[in-house]
């Protein structure tokens, strides 16, 4: 049908200008999506690893208070970056070499069921899922070491040291690299991030002198994640750090329980672990009251960009 007039110009250049409105919305949303899980179409994870700490563990058998959990509700309804599965493959009694080896000593105790080592499940997950798994937490580290304190005369063994340098090699040279070459060949340039926790001292209280033993683990896995280019997440800092351990330490976990004292946090330390694996992460809007700086989802972190443990 021919258009002619000043009327029929009028509207070539509306449809013109409607065309061009709805191209310019199509290529804005597809920047969004590169860069911002929130506009990202499909199922994206947020994925848990390690030990019992990152499983979730309490005593009194509430298994659903972890702060792998905590962190999954905070990015379910974050607008930056929101996560619609938790993918959870912690193991409780994880060491470094059971899981790149596998036999996990409480493997009964997984939130997903599979078989072999976690390594191999998650690495299998993130190849199942390319693209949609941001960010990894990894809580990596005590059971490498806890055997080597003795709670009763609040010593340390000297097997720590070559326990400590196997968690090194472990991390630097297996668990992390792997992690990273999996997130290279599933999700291009976008990347995922990768955070270590380091871990509270559950002594703190019985043994005064045993903040000694927890540096001494904490310094080797910031190094290890200093070496891997991975953001360290202090929880050390975040239970009160040197000055104030002692004092929080029974209230954020059962070490103090009369009926079953045991090392693992209470809800309200998970709690805390959430607040400080948030704050580093850094991702706008997902439950911290300050002001973050913004870190770019997908976006693999460097050296420079990892906080030191705190011993204050």
């Amino acid at each position: 049908m021919a258009v002619s007039g000043a009327g029929g110009s009028m509207r070539l250049l509306a449809v013109g200008i409607a065309v061009l409105v709805v191209a310019l919305i199509a290529i804005d949303a597809l920047a969004l999506a590169l860069v911002n899980p929130a506009t990202r179409l499909g199922p994206h994870y947020y994925m848990s690893l390690g030990d019992s700490v990152a499983f979730g563990f309490q005593p009194d058998l509430n298994f659903s208070d972890g702060f792998a959990n905590f962190v999954f509700q905070d990015l379910q309804k974050a607008k930056s970056a929101p996560v619609t599965d938790l993918a959870n493959f912690a193991c409780a009694g994880e060491s470094s070499t059971t899981m790149i080896a596998g036999e996990c000593q409480g493997r009964a105790l997984k939130h997903i069921a599979y078989t072999g080592p976690q390594l191999d499940a998650a690495i299998a997950f993130l190849k199942r899922h390319p693209g949609q798994v941001n960010p990894i937490t990894l809580d990596m580290g005590a059971n490498d070491v806890i055997n080597d304190f003795d709670h009763a005369s609040c010593t340390a063994a000297p097997t720590s040291d070559a326990d400590l340098a196997t968690l090194d090699r472990n991390l630097t040279q297996t668990i992390l690299p792997r992690l990273q070459q999996a997130i290279r060949d599933t999700s291009g340039p976008r990347g995922a991030d990768i955070v270590l926790l380091n871990y509270y001292n559950p002594f703190a209280k019985d043994c005064p002198g045993s903040n000694v033993f927890t540096h001494q683990l904490n310094d080797h896995l910031a190094a290890d994640a200093d070496q891997a280019h991975v953001r360290l997440v202090d929880v050390y800092a975040e239970f009160g750090g040197d000055a104030h351990m002692a004092d929080n330490i029974c209230t954020l976990s059962w070490a103090c329980d009369a009926r079953q004292p045991d090392i693992h946090p209470r809800t309200v330390g998970y709690q805390k672990i959430r607040d400080a694996v948030e704050r580093t992460l850094a991702y706008p809007g997902i439950g911290l009251p300050q002001p973050l700086p913004i870190v770019a989802p997908f976006g693999l972190l460097t050296p420079r960009d990892a906080p030191r443990p705190s011993r204050s």
